[in-house]
């Protein structure tokens, strides 16, 4: 993997997309000092309702709207450079958020896309399509959904894994953001169409060694699986739990207690995602802690 050089972290300038920032900010101090992009996006379609409320000429009151911010950001960006002594470049654009953080984070190649999830009503936003939600659905590159706010550098990191080259991306991205902490593989097993074998008639004891069976051949994956990303084997445990996968996710990070939960994204369409759901998605919902989505197609280019 190529080093990371740069960070991108959108803020609406809000309390709650603050601990998405200081976040980023600490993630490019512990990589080396990287470069952090700052930028906060003006809705088009809200700066356009604007302007048909105002009785003072529009052009003035919206140049004083965006200048304010601007001096706001500028602020912001100082603050967070000068507290974690790296780079940090504000920037503000016009348009759909989702959008036009995509559009910044390739612009300025970044190698990780920090968003906040607004505290408790982000599990309604993400059934309604916010933000964070229709960024994730277009991002190329690794995000960061900050839901905590940052304490110190991640200690105990939870990744799902089903052996798969995202799940190996996923797992690469977590030695690498938090190389100082406890790291958890965890594989959820089951035995294929259980449901049905038990309709037709097969007995416990036959499902149970299916169980078994099943069991067996996840741990000589998991040990394969964890091998492939060459760290030392001290700096992984690995976790085989029989279930689904939303619910052993949810049970072992309620045990665990993770500070974040790292997963691969797998390319589902917007229209089966929809229907269906995801893994992530459920993680995404129902995770107490920080979530890190990590896509395939761009992590060894960050």
């Amino acid at each position: 993997m190529t080093a990371m050089k740069r960070i991108a972290a959108a803020t609406d300038l809000s309390w709650h997309s603050s601990r998405a920032v200081s976040r980023a900010a600490m993630l490019a101090r512990e990589l080396g000092g990287v470069e952090l992009g700052l930028v906060h996006v003006i809705g088009s379609l809200a700066l356009e309702s604007l302007r048909h409320l105002l009785t003072q000429p529009p052009e003035q009151t919206e140049r004083k709207m965006i200048d304010a911010t601007r001096e706001q950001l500028t602020k912001l960006a100082g603050e967070l450079g000068e507290e974690h002594h790296i780079p940090v470049t504000p920037l503000i654009e016009f348009g759909h958020a989702h959008e036009e953080i995509v559009r910044y984070a390739e612009t300025i190649d970044a190698g990780l896309v920090v968003l906040g999830a607004h505290g408790g009503s982000f599990v309604r936003e993400l059934f309604l399509g916010s933000t964070a939600e229709r960024t994730l659905r277009k991002l190329s590159r690794p995000a960061l959904i900050v839901k905590r706010e940052p304490r110190g550098p991640y200690r105990n990191v939870l990744v799902p894994v089903d052996f798969s080259e995202p799940s190996r991306r996923a797992l690469e991205m977590a030695l690498r953001i938090a190389p100082e902490a406890s790291i958890t593989a965890l594989n959820a097993f089951e035995v294929p169409f259980e449901g049905k074998l038990r309709f037709a008639g097969m007995s416990d004891e036959t499902i149970q060694s299916y169980r078994i069976k099943a069991r067996e051949q996840s741990n000589r994956e998991m040990q394969q699986f964890a091998a492939t990303t060459g760290a030392d084997g001290g700096r992984i445990s690995r976790l085989v739990e029989f279930g689904q996968a939303p619910s052993v996710i949810r049970e072992q990070a309620d045990a665990i207690e993770p500070d974040l939960i790292v997963m691969g994204k797998h390319g589902q369409s917007e229209w089966e995602d929809m229907l269906f759901g995801s893994v992530t998605k459920h993680v995404i919902r129902e995770a107490a802690c920080d979530v890190m989505v990590v896509s395939a197609e761009r992590l060894n280019a960050a």
